[in-house]
């Protein structure tokens, strides 16, 4: 839950989409991103709707985190870590953590590999978006985080629904050994 007092970053923020959903609870927002055309866009979406408290930075998530050390509550990377391969995403994982204050929470969503559409763009069936290069699944992006210094113990991970019409199907994903293939998201809480 989101106080007066929470200091959210938003990584690699795109258009600023999580400001735009949380509404004015909050203390204070910086969206990051390297694209100077999101952050543009960002800040003209801000600036229209009369938002106060956010910051948008056009720079590197690592050197972002490394200026603002245990600064954040909350961090997210919202459609980000299937951008990434592996050994990057665990460097910009580890920044995220530091820049987290001791039980501040990083929240994760992306694909999840286990869904049956994932795995079809795996094999060739669908074609995959050429900017997703690393779709995993649950255990996949919780060792990934363990990898970057999250504990075991402190990342959940949670399946949700598709976002368009295969949502539909997400009741399925409570069938034993194959509901996990009708799980579309991941929706990962970690505790620094």
């Amino acid at each position: 839950k989101l106080t007066p007092k929470t200091r959210i970053a938003d990584f690699a923020c795109g258009n600023a989409m999580l400001l735009q959903a949380i509404g004015d609870g909050f203390g204070s927002y910086d969206g990051i991103d390297f694209s100077p055309d999101f952050i543009a866009a960002a800040e003209e979406w801000a600036e229209g709707t009369g938002r106060k408290r956010y910051r948008f930075h056009c720079c590197d998530i690592r050197d972002f985190c490394a200026r603002h050390p245990r600064t954040f509550d909350v961090a997210a990377t919202l459609d980000f870590s299937e951008h990434i391969e592996d050994s990057l995403a665990i460097e910009i994982y580890a920044a995220i953590k530091r820049s987290l204050i001791p039980g501040g929470r990083l929240y994760l969503h992306t694909p999840n590999l286990d869904f049956f559409m994932e795995r079809a763009k795996q094999v060739g069936i669908v074609p995959q978006f050429p900017e997703h290069i690393a779709v995993r699944t649950g255990k996949q992006t919780a060792r990934l985080l363990e990898a970057a210094g999250f504990e075991r113990d402190a990342i959940r991970v949670a399946y949700i629904p598709h976002y368009n019409v295969l949502k539909a199907l997400h009741p399925l994903s409570r069938l034993p050994l194959v509901g996990k293939a009708f799980a579309a998201r991941l929706w990962i809480e970690a505790f620094a």
